[in-house]
């Protein structure tokens, strides 16, 4: 019985310490640029490099800040220095940790324009966080074509529906004249259509977006509340405004 107990405590600790590494490890800051190169070399590069009094081992104080923070648990035997072998072990951990930071780092310099677009989308509007967006929560375009854009007529523009939306609004920006890939809107284009301004559909626009328009000049007055973005309602009651002084 007692045995059976000892069993079933050292699994219950393993299951609590692998869910804290597990937690560490996801909450992980960066490996510092100045330690990327020692990481990728041996064991002993690495104690050389840091071992002040050359005995062979580093402890607390001879590490870098970073790397003394996790001294605790990088000393596994708790002799209050870390040998060869438990410094290679550190090293597989932040070798796993740079190759998960490039990884992650090329990933969202590789991702399609349809998919960044998605979670700009997403990110925008949202507002309860639930993976799609409803009727009430689409702006710009979206909105505009709900009806159309939501295929299973759910009431929600899931991540496939969004993903069709955002392919469909990049061949259109590239088969409109006026605006291009990182272009700016023509002089040909309808300078009040905010639709054609608006050119990642996010139903805001920014300054970037109305490089070569006559709005660029006027975006602080035109952006009322100050956030640095323009909705439709400011654009539209700046235009009213405008037309009420070519009147009187």
């Amino acid at each position: 019985m007692h045995r059976l107990l000892a069993v079933w405590l050292i699994l219950a600790l393993t299951f609590c310490f692998g869910t804290v590494a597990a937690a560490d490890d996801a909450k992980a800051k960066p490996v510092p640029p100045e330690l990327s190169k020692l990481v990728q070399g041996s064991a002993d590069n690495f104690i050389k490099h840091f071992d002040k009094n050359n005995d062979g081992y580093l402890t607390k104080d001879e590490l870098p800040p970073r790397l003394a923070a996790m001294f605790d648990k990088l000393d596994r035997n708790g002799d209050g220095r870390l040998d060869k072998q438990e410094v290679a072990e550190m090293l597989q951990v932040l070798r796993k940790r740079l190759a998960a930071e490039a990884a992650a780092k090329n990933q969202g310099a590789t991702q399609p324009d349809a998919d960044r677009i998605v979670k700009m989308w997403l990110e925008r509007m949202d507002t309860n966080k639930d993976g799609k967006i409803s009727k009430d929560e689409a702006q710009g375009p979206l909105a505009k074509g709900f009806e159309r854009l939501d295929t299973n007529k759910d009431g929600y523009l899931d991540k496939t529906e969004l993903r069709r939306a955002a392919q469909q609004f990049l061949a259109a920006r590239k088969a409109a004249s006026g605006v291009s890939d990182g272009k700016e809107p023509s002089k040909g284009r309808d300078p009040t259509d905010f639709d054609a301004l608006d050119r990642n559909a996010d139903g805001r626009l920014t300054r970037e977006e109305l490089k070569g328009t006559p709005y660029y000049e006027q975006f602080d007055k035109i952006d009322t509340n100050k956030d640095g973005k323009i909705d439709k309602k400011e654009f539209e009651k700046y235009l009213r405004k405008q037309g009420e002084k070519k009147d009187s």
